[in-house]
C-alpha cells in the first residue's frame, strides 16, 4: 500500500495529535479544568485502544468516565467539545450510542 502525500501529511497530523494527548503538556493543560485523574483515564483509553489495535467508540469512552469511574456525562461531553474528540479519528470515534 502507497501512500499519496495528502494521505501521508493527514497521518502526520494524526499521529502528533495522538502524540500530543499522551503527553504532560496535555495532561497540564487540562487537569486543572478535568483533574489529572480524568486525563489519566483519557489517555489510558487512548492507549489501550493502540495496544489492543482497535478502535474505540465514543460511548465506550463515555461509559469509561461515567459507568466505571463516576464522572457527569456533562463534564465527559464537556472534555469532549473543549479537546475536539473528532481530531481523534480514526482511533475514537463516533457511534449509533452517542448523542449529543
Amino acid at each position: 500500500m502507497t501512500l499519496n502525500l495528502d494521505d501521508k501529511m493527514e497521518l502526520e497530523e494524526f499521529l502528533e495529535q495522538v502524540n500530543y494527548a499522551l503527553s504532560l503538556e496535555f495532561k497540564e493543560k487540562w487537569r486543572h479544568r478535568y483533574s489529572e485523574a480524568f486525563i489519566n483515564i483519557f489517555q489510558s483509553q487512548l492507549i489501550g485502544a493502540f495496544e489492543d489495535q482497535k478502535p474505540i467508540k465514543i460511548s465506550q469512552l463515555e461509559h469509561a468516565f461515567t459507568n466505571k469511574n463516576g464522572y457527569d456525562i456533562v463534564l465527559v461531553r464537556d472534555f469532549f467539545r473543549s479537546i475536539d474528540i473528532s481530531l481523534y479519528y480514526p482511533i475514537v470515534y463516533r457511534d449509533s450510542s452517542f448523542f449529543q
